[in-house]
């Protein structure tokens, strides 16, 4: 957000913003999307309204031009296709919600289908409902509702009902099965493997159980607790806990290597341990090394030695440190 205030506030020094109105009343459509990748995320989304007013001349190239390799440009595209309801644009969009690398671009894609509101882009976005990104999967969602879909299938409808976050409704549907939300046990998002455990315990299927030992491997502490508390429901001996749980794998960091950074070069064991302030203690370490060394030199025989003495003599006590922090840690 600082960045774009700054570029926003370079721009307002050296030149004026584009004038956007004036471009639209003349028709200049170029122009207008060649703002679809200004630095100012502002003068985007309002070019982008420009040319979803000015319609089917603004149209055909946004078409030719939905594949720039600028993401900026490309969402700022689908979002003045979807203004224009342009149906041509419909093959373009769902090719972008099948390949397109940018989940941002996938989630417009999926937005604009829905509000160009062509049939024919269904099946693509049922197809999304299992998209990897959660914000794909959702935008998928309200496309199809707003195209009037209703799942033929109960697996149609959990996948569905778990892309729209509808996570409450799911217990309450009939034959609901459990194999939608065993796929989104790989989810990247904890917070949907933690949902998906709690649905297949409460689904309790004959495939339940497998499902719910395999969470307790899962690297999210939370989603291994939600394993833990759906356990009797998925028909396991609550004895197999223990032994489930020793075969996740530790996140814990490593007091070897830590201890070892921080002895040879203070501070940047402290930032292998995730703490900001460890480059700036390294930094402070060389600088005073150095300064040190510039005035000892000349002083005193091995001038140029004391300051490395001194600094192993610090990092001796950032070791010790170290090595009973890390050793204190829970064994995630």
């Amino acid at each position: 957000m600082q960045g774009i205030a700054v570029r926003s506030a370079i721009r307002s020094f050296f030149q004026n913003p584009p004038d956007i109105d004036s471009l639209e009343r003349n028709g200049d459509t170029d122009r207008l999307i060649r703002l679809l990748t200004d630095p100012d995320p502002t003068v985007q989304w309002k070019a982008a309204e420009a040319l979803g007013r000015m319609g089917e001349p603004a149209a055909k190239k946004l078409i030719e031009r939905t594949h720039h390799p600028n993401k900026a440009f490309r969402i700022g595209a689908i979002e003045a296709l979807s203004d224009i309801r342009e149906k041509k644009a419909v093959g373009k969009l769902t090719d972008l919600l099948l390949t397109d690398d940018s989940a941002e671009v996938r989630w417009a894609s999926a937005i604009a289908l829905g509000e160009i509101g062509d049939m024919e882009a269904i099946p693509v976005l049922v197809g999304s409902l299992r998209d990897p990104d959660k914000y794909v999967r959702y935008g998928s969602s309200l496309a199809l509702d707003q195209l009037g879909w209703i799942p033929p299938t109960p697996e149609d409808t959990g996948y569905y009902l778990a892309a729209a976050q509808r996570w409450e409704d799911i217990l309450s549907t009939p034959g609901m099965p459990a194999g939608p939300f065993i796929h989104h046990l790989k989810d990247a998002d904890p917070d949907i493997r933690a949902h998906s455990v709690e649905v297949i315990g409460g689904l309790r299927t004959p495939d339940a159980a497998a499902a719910c030992d395999s969470v307790l491997k899962d690297p999210s502490g939370e989603v291994r607790w939600q394993g833990i508390l759906v356990f009797p429901d998925c028909g396991i001996p609550l004895m197999h806990l223990p032994r489930g749980l020793s075969r996740r794998k530790r996140s814990r960091k490593s007091p070897y290597i830590a201890s070892f950074l921080n002895f040879f070069f203070l501070g940047l064991g402290y930032n292998y341990l995730g703490f900001w302030w460890g480059l700036l203690l390294f930094q402070v370490n060389v600088t005073a090394i150095v300064t040190l060394a510039l005035f000892t030199k000349d002083v005193m025989p091995y001038g140029t030695i004391l300051p490395y003495l001194l600094s192993y003599i610090v990092s001796a006590v950032a070791v010790v440190h170290t090595w009973y922090y890390v050793r204190g840690l829970p064994d995630l």
